[in-house]
């Protein structure tokens, strides 16, 4: 079993606390999950679309694109998520 790493789960969580935040962005979450040793799937944060296009082929074709804002709790309601993109 490997090491649980509170203090960077709790600081993670602080974080977002000292935003005002009392939700976490998914890649939070994951990052939680990963740190905690749980499975979690491959994925990067993009903020360019050529980001995005380096991750995806280092990452394999198809793959999902999902908005990250704290403005924006359902990503399908707002058409921030996009499936299978080749």
């Amino acid at each position: 079993m490997s090491f649980l790493d509170l203090q960077a789960i709790k600081s993670i969580i602080e974080r977002a606390y000292s935003e005002g935040r009392n939700r976490l962005l998914e890649p939070e979450a994951k990052q939680i999950c990963k740190l905690a040793g749980l499975p979690v799937d491959d994925w990067h944060v993009a903020k360019t679309a050529d980001e995005a296009v380096n991750y995806a082929s280092r990452l394999g074709y198809p793959v999902v694109m999902k908005i990250v804002s704290p403005q924006v709790v359902h990503k399908s309601d707002v058409g921030g998520v996009m499936l299978n993109l080749d």
